[in-house]
Order: structure tokens, then C-alpha cells, then sequence
């Protein structure tokens, strides 16, 4: 599993020697402040096989899903992760998959990427919640995306 250390390039500066451990354990260090990225080959050679997903993800305004963010929602395709919703975070109403996202797992919500508020975390916790049926027969290809739309509840309505 890659662990994504989000990081900031005043901190890396004050503590170079966790730059470095870092890459000894083969993390990807995201640097928020200066929109930089440090990652072993292995994992950018991962990261362009995902690009496709980017494709297939179907994307969910607030008016949809009530979580401030677009969150996106994808089909497994041929992803090799759990089931996740990804997130917006810059820009947060963003319809691009491709932009800077969070990731939150369906199954325990861990996130991976960028770093989500913890509005934000609580919000999408308690989207998966209320949608994790629907979101998990898209996953797995058991329903279309008109009837996810359909099933999908809003975290703002009851």
C-alpha cells in the first residue's frame, strides 16, 4: 500500500531528515504549499495506469450529494484498490477528476492524497454512509450511472 505524507515545504526545510526518511520508505510526499510531488518511479508509472479511472468517474455537485466538495464516484473498471469516492479540494467544485483530490475509502474511510478538513471528512463519512448500497452495485458494475444518480441521498435531506 502507498502512504501519501501531505507536508508542506516550511516543515521539510525545518526537518530535512524526514525528506529522507520518507523516501527511504518509499512514501509520496506531497509538498500543499508549492503544489509539488515527490514519488518513487513505481508509483508514477501506477499513477498513469489510473488515469483511465479518471475517465469513468462520474461527478457529484453539492445540489446531489450535500458534502460542500464534488465528490466523484467511479466503477471498478481496472482498478486494483478498494471501492473509494475521490473528493475535490482544489479547486473544491471542481468537475475534473483529474484536479487535486482526497480519496476516502468506502469500507473503513481512509484517506489518501490531498488533505481533507475534517468538515469535509465528516461530510463524506456520512455520505458513504447513506449511499454505501449504491455506491458499492456501481462499484461492482451491478447498476448503471442514471441509477446511481436515482439512489443516491443527499446528506442534507432525510
Amino acid at each position: 500500500m502507498t502512504i501519501i505524507l501531505p507536508s508542506s515545504s516550511a516543515e521539510i526545510a525545518a526537518d530535512p531528515q524526514r525528506l529522507i526518511d520518507a523516501i527511504r520508505e518509499r512514501r509520496i510526499i506531497t509538498l500543499d504549499d508549492v503544489d509539488y510531488t515527490i514519488a518513487p518511479t513505481s508509483a508514477i508509472i501506477l499513477l498513469d495506469a489510473e488515469i483511465d479511472e479518471v475517465e469513468d468517474m462520474v461527478s457529484l455537485r453539492k445540489e446531489r450529494t450535500g458534502v460542500d466538495n464534488t465528490v466523484f464516484v467511479s466503477n471498478k473498471g481496472y482498478a486494483r484498490h478498494a471501492p473509494r469516492i475521490n473528493i475535490a479540494i482544489d479547486p473544491p467544485d471542481s468537475l475534473n477528476a483529474a484536479a487535486k483530490t482526497a480519496s476516502m475509502a468506502i469500507h473503513d474511510y481512509t484517506i489518501a492524497g490531498a488533505y481533507m478538513p475534517p468538515h469535509l471528512f465528516e461530510q463524506a463519512t456520512r455520505f458513504i454512509e447513506r449511499n454505501r448500497a449504491a455506491l458499492l452495485d456501481y462499484w461492482d458494475n451491478k447498476i448503471d450511472t442514471a441509477e446511481l444518480i436515482e439512489r443516491l441521498r443527499s446528506i442534507e435531506h432525510p
